[in-house]
């Protein structure tokens, strides 16, 4: 009978192979029960047949070697030597006694060599470690801190790839992946197995395969095989109420990568990533809070100066209206009240009550439309429609059935009734802006209309009686317009029986606290946030400039100025044209004064033909840019070089 001779380490034990199958494997129901972690459960068996026996390996993890080389099945012979893993298995007593004689001496030398590799490598991992608690000990930043761990885990342990991967609920977030040139893993969340991850998230656990594809406990998850990931080391890192994340080691081109050793070596790493992350978020949170009260005090100190600047605006409000003569209506949504305001608020006070026709003058942005609500909501009709048509905007054909309305199959496309402007506006106020833009036909059919108190819809042939009160707008001179011969004479007396001049924002800047006080209120409340603080010199800037496009200049500007300030406006989010300024005026007299900046003159032209454009445009910027021969870009571009748009 032949025996079969088993050396594991300093144990040796002599098995005969008298049965016809004998097992070999590390689970204790082989008849062989091997010891060593790389052994599979059921790793190969030897069976007997008539010439002898055969090695047969039954689907191995780390496989089966014959005399060094590896086998599924072999017909033995005296002398051969069988390995597996790191237990040594004799096929006879001849190879056993020579091997015993060779191995003796190597042994006692291949000790030697390992036990100064292993001090040479201890010692090499004892450096690196010391390097890695130095440097966790002095870097406070978190995403450096991880860096650093997934790195040193790298190097400590040969691997391929490290992930920190932090649990947080059902979600997995990769704080750190590196490859072992130290660069940044590009999409982290698909190149890992995430059930293993999970696992020993939620275990706590370590995880360490010599090969991943063959591993049974991974067989059910899929990207085990679509990764192809051979050694795998995942540790889990334990804070104070548990743990919170994994250390993640991978190879995907090598089995047998990682040990047990590296188990340890990568536990003292968790470990030390443990104390770092809870040192590094207390700091955080330390310096959060103290942020926190910073912001508090900052808040508290703005409060304080918000108050005194309300508090110093209420007494200045209370010493005008003490020493001004107190208006009939209160006109709360007319935001002024320089001299030149309080003069036009005096004139609505004489004719808000009159039923008769007004015209209100002033240039583009000034706030003509306010006036015209101001004048219905404190008048007699205040209870009626305000109905505004900017005509400017409408071509004449479409203006006519617009202002008038139309019947049904009065044109193509006229499927039903439509009520006009006139119509809608029945015992309350139509306000008609840009007047100065209306044909002379049109002219003609709206002066019809305000003399009889009647209008015909397109394609009626019954006239409607109307009740309105015509309120009328323009920035262009109605008067000059009469003298070229461009607006019937008879029309402008009828509807200037009373005029409004509206002053340009550059008569009445002592409005413009006043006017930024208000715009900040009302666009840092739609925004969400506090008032905003004003520095000292923004002020000035915004006194020192013009405004050719008046309050509606005015308030884009406001509006920029918060979007791109934090809490604090400062001068370097005023506009360049603005904070550019204008130069002050030559002394009468002097031959500079026929002089002006060539750069400020183009702005000036630009500017107005701008203006003019997007007034002849119905305010569209792609038609306004066609009429000016440019890009819509290179119009949106200048709107914004001139604070015109928003």
């Amino acid at each position: 009978m032949v025996d079969l001779i088993v050396v594991e380490g300093s144990r040796r034990r002599v098995v005969p192979l008298g049965s016809p199958i004998t097992t070999i494997g590390r689970s204790p129901k082989n008849t062989i029960a091997l010891h060593d972690p790389r052994s599979s459960r059921f790793h190969c068996q030897i069976e007997r047949c008539a010439e002898g026996h055969d090695l047969v390996d039954v689907g191995s993890q780390n496989g089966t070697y014959v005399n060094g080389l590896v086998v599924t099945r072999k017909r033995l012979e005296e002398g051969d030597r069988i390995e597996i893993g790191g237990a040594r298995l004799f096929y006879g007593q001849e190879a056993e006694d020579a091997e015993v004689a060779h191995t003796q001496v190597a042994e006692v030398e291949d000790l030697r060599n390992q036990n100064l590799q292993k001090l040479i490598r201890d010692r090499g991992n004892l450096a690196k470690l010391q390097r890695l608690t130095a440097a966790l000990n002095s870097e406070l930043d978190l995403r450096r801190l991880l860096e650093l761990i997934i790195e040193s885990a790298i190097d400590l342990t040969d691997a391929e790839r490290g992930f920190v991967i932090v649990g947080r609920g059902d979600r997995l977030d990769f704080e750190a992946a590196r490859n072992f040139e130290r660069d940044a893993v590009a999409n982290p969340q698909i190149e890992v197995s995430r059930s293993i991850a999970r696992s020993v998230l939620e275990r706590g656990e370590p995880v360490l395969s010599l090969n991943a594809l063959d591993d049974q406990r991974f067989e059910a998850i899929q990207s085990v095989s679509e990764l192809a990931l051979r050694s795998v080391l995942c540790h889990p890192i334990r804070g104070q109420d548990g743990v919170v994340g994994v250390l993640y080691l991978d190879n995907r081109l090598q089995k047998g990568v990682f040990t047990e050793e590296d188990l340890h070596l990568v536990e003292a790493v968790a470990g030390q990533a443990a104390i770092a992350i809870r040192n590094a978020r207390q700091v955080i949170e330390l310096k959060a809070a103290r942020e926190e009260v910073e912001a508090l005090n900052r808040e508290l100190l703005r409060k304080v100066e918000t108050q005194g600047a309300e508090l110093a605006e209420a007494r200045e409000r209370l010493r005008k209206k003490e020493t001004e003569p107190a208006l009939r209506h209160p006109y709360d949504e007319i935001i002024g009240r320089c001299p030149a305001m309080v003069e036009m608020l005096r004139l609505l006070d004489r004719i808000i009550d009159t039923d008769a026709p007004i015209l209100i003058q002033g240039e583009s942005g000034t706030g003509k439309e306010l006036i015209a609500r101001a004048l219905h909501h404190h008048g007699p009709r205040k209870s009626g429609p305000f109905v505004s048509e900017n005509v400017a905007a409408l071509p004449e054909t479409l203006l006519e059935s617009e202002l008038f309305g139309y019947r049904k199959g009065a044109f193509t496309g006229a499927d039903r009734d439509k009520k006009g402007l006139f119509e809608i506006a029945h015992q309350g106020t139509l306000f008609l802006d840009e007047l100065g833009n209306m044909s002379i036909e049109m002219q003609k059919k709206l002066l019809r209309v305000l003399q009889e108190k009647e209008i015909r819809p397109v394609g009626a042939r019954d006239v409607v009686k109307v009740d309105v009160r015509i309120l009328s707008a323009s920035n262009t001179d109605l008067a000059g317009l009469v003298e070229e011969g461009r607006f019937r004479e008879d029309l402008y007396y009828r509807l200037k029986v009373f005029t409004v001049e509206v002053p340009p924002l550059r008569r009445r800047k002592e409005d413009l606290p006043a006017l930024l006080h208000h715009f900040l209120r009302l666009y840092s409340g739609k925004t969400g946030t506090a008032v905003r603080e004003v520095d000292a010199d923004v002020l000035p800037l915004l006194q020192a400039y013009d405004w050719p496009g008046n309050v509606r200049e005015f308030e884009n500007e406001v509006r920029k100025m918060i979007a791109m300030s934090d809490r604090r406006i400062t001068r370097d989010v005023v506009s360049e044209s603005i904070r550019r300024g204008r130069p002050a005026a030559p002394a009468p007299g002097d031959p500079a004064s026929q002089v002006r900046n060539l750069n400020e003159l183009v702005d000036d032209v630009e500017r107005s033909e701008i203006r003019k454009a997007l007034e002849a445009a119905g305010g569209n910027k792609t038609r306004a840019a066609t009429l000016l021969g440019v890009s819509r870009f290179t119009l949106q571009r200048k709107l914004e070089k001139f604070g015109m748009g928003e």
